[in-house]
């Protein structure tokens, strides 16, 4: 967990970010438990604790830093990049980052996840893949898995509503794995392998996925 001080730093460097309604009103204790718990699900798909992992992940679609920027101080020796579309809200992330003192193991690049899965100094290159708030799982998995190396994970906080769909990953037309499942206090987590590379022509360009999502 984070001390006090880190709590009371995080906090301040976020009020920015709460006055701009990008990282809701939840309380900043609240956000660190939610990603203790998301740490968790990740460590677990290494047999790893906290201390152990020493991973690359990323994190798509990371807003003002969530999970990213958390992560990166629960897990010590972890290194992270952080991806956004937007700069402003990196801005946030950035803040954050400095707050934690995680700076040095933390790259934040403005970009979109579905352009730098085809740059290969990102295609293949993570351990494991995050996201918190990305969207359908069909978009997901087509914009996380090539991102993500041979034997790593994909690991997301899911919407209860949303169960059914994940659990419809085709692992026979996708190199995955189905879904694993992770309940806990602060809600569901749901981890996919990536047995093999993904196809070259993954992802696609976004219209393409609106007008036939992989699943």
């Amino acid at each position: 967990m984070l001390t006090d001080d880190q709590l009371a730093s995080l906090d301040e460097a976020w009020t920015p970010a709460r006055a701009a309604g990008v990282i809701g009103t939840a309380p900043v204790e609240a956000l660190v438990e939610h990603t203790v718990w998301f740490a968790r699900a990740v460590c677990s798909s290494f047999s790893a604790s906290f201390d152990e992992f020493h991973g690359r992940i990323v994190d798509v679609g990371t807003g003002a830093g969530l999970p990213g920027v958390i992560l990166a101080a629960l897990l010590p020796h972890a290194e992270l990049r952080l991806v956004d579309a937007s700069e402003r809200r990196l801005d946030h992330a950035r803040r954050a980052s400095r707050a934690l003192g995680v700076g040095d193991r933390v790259e934040i690049a403005h970009g979109r996840g579905d352009e730098l899965a085809h740059d290969a100094a990102w295609r293949g290159t993570h351990d494991v893949a995050v996201a918190r708030l990305l969207g359908d799982p069909a978009e997901t998995i087509e914009q996380l898995a090539p991102l993500v190396r041979p034997g790593g994970v994909i690991t997301i906080a899911a919407a209860e509503s949303a169960t059914d769909r994940w659990d419809a990953l085709p692992v026979t037309e996708l190199p995955t794995s189905s879904v694993s499942w992770a309940d806990s206090p602060v809600g569901l987590f749901a981890s996919v392998s990536v047995l093999a590379p993904m196809p070259s022509s993954f992802p696609r360009r976004e219209r393409k996925r609106r007008q036939s999502p992989l699943f």
